[in-house]
């Protein structure tokens, strides 16, 4: 009855098209006019299940709640929440992409990010933003469209706000490619970098014109690779590592175009020139650039390995995984990259920061990102074979204790080449596993 009651309403007050502009799994979208008003608006329609009826009452509910130009309103709905109407839109990002520039896309990233903090103050995540889902209205003296986040059917609210819950562990959420990782354990867990994940991906798919693929990096290149530390930011699949908060995400989409037109080495230069003058947040930066640009060999050869020892190891315990996985990429450099004109000698300088690093996960008993970065030390200590790295190397393994050794013995074990670099006669380490694996 209350289905009927309902179109019944709706067909009083409105003139459809006789064909939906648009449908998805839950809901279906058609132009229509209003018959006293005459403006033209589109309806959203459930279709004719529970989950869908369920999706529909939530986005009406959750969207009511937010006044914001970048946030799509609904003018109109049914009592029983079966259907509402919005201002017809002229299109969406997807189908507008070809149309805009970089600058555009900051102006709409800005926007949204705008939009979406009030959304995240009033603890709504929207859990599925992405190009379809971003659409463009009519702006107020007909030039550039407004932008607005629309379909927020799958908004995380408190339970009281709709009839059942419609997310559990494992269920899939969002748009592929565009949707947070940390979605596929627990949707209803959700945070505001879930948010901050798809406007990432969204850039992403935007600035390299290719479709993202779940769990695989997307970063700009090329005429576009001063985005690439905000994108790598907002899109680590380490919730932990990823930018937080919708105002973070604009500051870190400021300094885009302020570094636009200046060269990787000169900023790197800058930054290791203000940490060495005891400016500690430079360091942040130091590494986040290298981060952004694992594939370029002088950030980490000329200036990542020449952040004192000190603070490598601080950084070290305060972010064991982000500086494991440098510490990686270095040794990668080290093994692949040709040396160019730089003093033979200097390799033990960037030797000395993976060696750094390793020590200190040793120190920590971070036992797994210890062997990760293990094995390729030893690869690139082996292949540069520097007596004076060698000596440091086997001063440390003297230092370790059986009960911290199987961080790295495993990675030694299986290197014939490292297990003849490092033998030692006379050799005497505190591990009995070392000196049956070292000593003649």
């Amino acid at each position: 009855m209350q289905l009927t009651e309902s179109n019944a309403e709706l067909k009083k007050l409105y003139r459809l098209d006789p064909k939906p502009h648009g449908s998805g799994g839950f809901a279906e979208v058609t132009r229509a006019v209003h018959k006293v008003e005459g403006s033209e608006v589109a309806i959203k329609r459930a279709k004719q299940f529970d989950e869908a009826r369920d999706r529909i009452k939530r986005e009406i509910v959750a969207q009511k709640q937010l006044a914001h130009p970048n946030i799509m309103p609904i003018w109109d709905h049914d009592s029983a929440f079966l259907w509402y109407a919005m201002p017809l839109a002229k299109g969406n990002l997807f189908e507008e992409r070809d149309q805009l520039g970089e600058e555009d896309l900051a102006s709409i990233l800005l926007d949204l990010a705008d939009a979406l903090t009030l959304a995240h103050k009033k603890d709504l995540i929207h859990r599925d933003v992405s190009p379809s889902n971003i659409l463009g209205l009519p702006g107020a003296t007909g030039g550039r469209l407004r932008w607005v986040v629309a379909d927020w059917g799958m908004v995380r609210v408190s339970p009281e706000l709709a009839s059942r819950v419609l997310t559990r562990t494992g269920q899939r959420m969002g748009t592929p490619g565009f949707d947070a990782p940390e979605l596929d354990d627990d949707p209803s867990r959700a945070t505001a970098a879930v948010d901050v994940y798809s406007l990432g991906r969204v850039a992403a798919w935007f600035l390299t014109r290719r479709e993202p693929r779940a769990g695989v990096q997307l970063l700009p290149d090329g005429e576009m690779l001063h985005w690439r530390p905000f994108v790598r930011a907002c899109t680590e699949q380490d919730v932990n590592l990823r930018v937080q908060t919708m105002d973070a995400l604009s500051e870190h989409l400021q300094q885009v175009f302020k570094h636009r037109e200046d060269p990787l080495p000169d900023r790197a230069g800058r930054l290791l020139d203000s940490l060495l003058a005891d400016d500690e947040e430079s360091l942040t930066e130091l590494m986040s650039l290298a981060e952004s640009f694992r594939e370029e060999p002088v950030i980490f050869l000329d200036y990542l390995a020449q952040i004192p020892t000190g603070k490598t190891r601080a950084w070290t315990t305060r972010e064991p995984e982000r500086a494991a996985s440098l510490a990686r990429s270095m040794a990668g450099h080290l093994i692949r990259s040709p040396w160019g004109d730089r003093d033979i000698q200097y390799v033990t300088t960037p030797l000395t920061f993976v060696l750094t690093i390793l020590r200190a996960l040793v120190e920590m008993r971070s036992v797994g990102l210890a062997q990760d970065v293990a094995g390729v030390y030893f690869d690139a200590d082996v292949q540069w074979n520097q007596p004076s790295q060698r000596t440091r190397t086997l001063e440390w393994l003297a230092d370790l204790s059986d009960s911290v050794v199987g961080a790295v013995h495993p990675e030694l074990a299986r290197r014939p080449t490292a297990i003849d670099y490092y033998r030692e006669l006379g050799w005497h380490p505190r591990s009995v596993t070392l000196r049956g694996l070292l000593t003649s």
